[in-house]
């Protein structure tokens, strides 16, 4: 569906390649839909194929809600990837740097004794404060963010491992442990699922009408389809499983986070810029935006991420382990996003699509863990998934580029 963002205003003397650079075209859009479909649909034919290779057992409710919490923290992650990829930049130190989050967290709580919502606070600034650091180098001083992450991901892990002398710090207080065990009740779960699909189905038609108006799309009714049932369905299976128990209180951390940085993307001049810049940095610089400065603050966004997830993942094991927490967290990250159809050549990815591939992937572990499949198989599917997301994205950039 066509991106209802409008682009920043440009130098009326740049013309059209500035325009066609920051612009949208519909037959992207529809692509884009189109990936989320196919990925959506290669999802449920995963869970079909576990379905019967578990007798049953895969899609159960209680697995599903183990499902959903063991792809969490990766979900959390991938959502800062793809906003960094989509400017052409990456990040390698999010494990370390989430250690190092939880390293203070269980710090300043279990060895201080400091108020555990304060100390929320001092992780997510912390979290933040590495952000700052790394957006410096790269959009300051020019150094290229693998190399400044590269180098991130040994000190972060460093400081974690120098901070704790290699123990365990734990356990956390009850009250952060329940942020990560809890459940809303059932009853609540399913009305807030109604109210958030109603809204998100209200706002897609209301879009879709709106291009068809402005003569953007002649195929309404495809693309309602491609809206409407993927959502649909997500609902109803939502609402079947959170039936019994509810919706843990980490999964709707990553809704409420996804939803903002989806908000963040795709609805405000900050995220326009964020495509503009992965599409054509040269142009976005000549349209009039500091690409240093959305470049920067864009850090800034993944440091606040490393302080969520941190938090999060410490809050969820009840302690932190500085050696071997967030251990290739980044890379999880940025295969989710990949697979989600975030391009590496920047300029397209979505967080919707991120989370399908976190899903999918943890779909994979899961289903193989609980078919018995030792830990190397599974290691090996998912890089063969990752690859073949690669190759798709490879080869759609080329048949675009021979338009």
């Amino acid at each position: 569906m066509v991106d209802s963002v409008s682009p920043p205003k440009i130098n009326s003397e740049l013309g059209a390649p500035v325009q066609r650079a920051l612009a949208k075209p519909a037959h992207l859009a529809r692509f884009a839909a189109f990936r989320d479909s196919i990925l959506f649909l290669v999802l449920c034919g995963v869970w079909v194929f576990f379905y019967f290779a578990t007798n049953g057992t895969f899609l159960t409710q209680r697995n599903l809600i183990l499902l959903a919490l063991q792809t969490s923290i990766v979900s959390l992650a991938a959502i800062s990837a793809v906003m960094l990829i989509v400017t052409r930049n990456f990040d390698l130190s999010v494990g370390s740097a989430v250690a190092f989050v939880g390293v203070i967290l269980a710090l300043l709580t279990v060895k201080y004794d400091v108020n555990p919502w304060i100390s929320v606070v001092a992780a997510l600034g912390g979290g933040v404060a590495m952000g700052i650091w790394q957006g410096l180098w790269v959009a300051r001083i020019g150094i290229s963010s693998f190399i400044v992450t590269l180098a991130g991901m040994l000190y972060f892990r460093g400081f974690s491992m120098i901070a704790t002398n290699g123990a365990t710090v734990a356990p956390l207080p009850d009250a952060l442990t329940d942020l990560a065990t809890g459940f809303l009740s059932p009853a609540l779960s399913i009305g807030l699922i109604v109210i958030f699909l109603s809204g998100y189905l209200a706002l897609r038609i209301f879009e879709l009408n709106r291009s068809r108006s402005l003569g953007l799309t002649n195929e309404f009714g495809a693309d309602l389809f491609s809206v409407t049932f993927p959502a649909a369905m997500t609902a109803v299976v939502a609402i079947w499983i959170v039936s019994r128990q509810g919706i843990p209180y980490l999964v709707l951390l990553v809704a409420i986070c996804a939803i903002a940085a989806e908000l963040l993307m795709r609805r405000t001049r900050y995220g326009a810029r964020l495509y503009a810049i992965g599409g054509n940095p040269e142009a976005a610089r000549l349209s009039g935006i500091n690409v240093k400065r959305v470049i920067f603050w864009n850090f800034v966004i993944a440091g606040f991420g490393y302080g969520v997830t941190g938090v999060a993942l410490t809050a969820r094991v009840s302690g932190a382990i500085g050696g071997t927490a967030g251990l290739f967290l980044e890379l999880d990250a940025i295969a989710a996003a990949i697979i989600g159809g975030t391009s590496l050549s920047g300029g397209r990815g979505r967080v919707v699509g991120a989370l399908l591939g976190a899903l999918l992937m943890g779909s994979l572990n899961n289903g193989m863990s609980l078919m018995n499949v030792p830990t190397f198989y599974q290691n090996t599917a998912r890089g063969v998934v990752l690859l073949l997301a690669v190759a798709i994205d490879h080869i759609g950039r080329a048949r675009r580029a021979g338009r």
